[in-house]
């Protein structure tokens, strides 16, 4: 297939469907996947459909995990998910040099979630994700499955600061600096809220069990 000289617009092919989420497709003929994160952020601030592709699909999966802990409702994470992605790829010339893009990705995600939940004026009731059981896994004994299943609930009931805070530092892995700079907190705050989410989960599964 013949290439797009340079002053011609490349043929992009229609976009496609991922996890409910639109993503453009691949140019043929590119492979960017061993193109490090800030070179593709870089090539997605330019407007190339091909790095853009490659950064959704690179880090689909993580964003769509944090949000879908996040907001309760399926259809919502879906447009959530697009909206990130939007959301970097018109900001992507802002991308700090040396950052890190999950951290990024996470922080736009982690705020529009936030802006969310306000503008509907609904209250996260509970992570779906938390309930899933490995079935697989040995038979849990009563009291270990009894917290299990609270703690969808126990999460969800948590202010939006101290959910995502919990999320991103106990669910994620992510360290304390890159939580703190995903959250655009100070990396003392951000610890206080880890602080304060885990008791308050605590709490909450310990009054269920009385």
């Amino acid at each position: 297939m013949s290439r797009a000289r340079p002053d011609e617009t490349p043929v992009v092919a229609p976009p496609a469907q991922t996890r409910g989420v639109v993503v453009p497709l691949r140019r043929p003929g590119t492979d960017l996947g061993d193109l490090g994160d800030e070179a593709l952020i870089a090539a997605c601030a330019t407007g190339d459909a091909t790095a853009r592709a490659a950064l959704f699909e690179r880090h689909v999966d993580a964003v769509h995990r944090l949000v879908s802990r996040l907001c309760y409702d399926a259809a919502t994470v879906d447009d959530l998910v697009q909206t990130t992605f939007i959301t970097a790829y018109r900001v992507a010339p802002r991308f700090r040099a040396g950052g890190r893009a999950r951290p990024w990705l996470y922080g736009i995600a982690a705020n529009l979630t936030r802006n969310h939940t306000r503008r509907e004026g609904r209250r996260v009731r509970a992570l779906s994700a938390f309930a899933m059981i490995d079935r697989h896994e040995p038979a849990l004994d009563p009291a270990k499955h009894d917290r299990i299943t609270r703690l969808p609930a126990a999460i969800g009931s948590l202010s939006h600061d101290l959910r995502a805070a919990l999320v991103l530092v106990d669910l994620e892995g992510q360290s304390g600096r890159d939580a703190a700079t995903a959250l655009g907190v100070p990396e003392g705050t951000l610890w206080r809220r880890v602080f304060h989410a885990r008791r308050a989960v605590r709490r909450f599964i310990d009054e269920g069990r009385r």
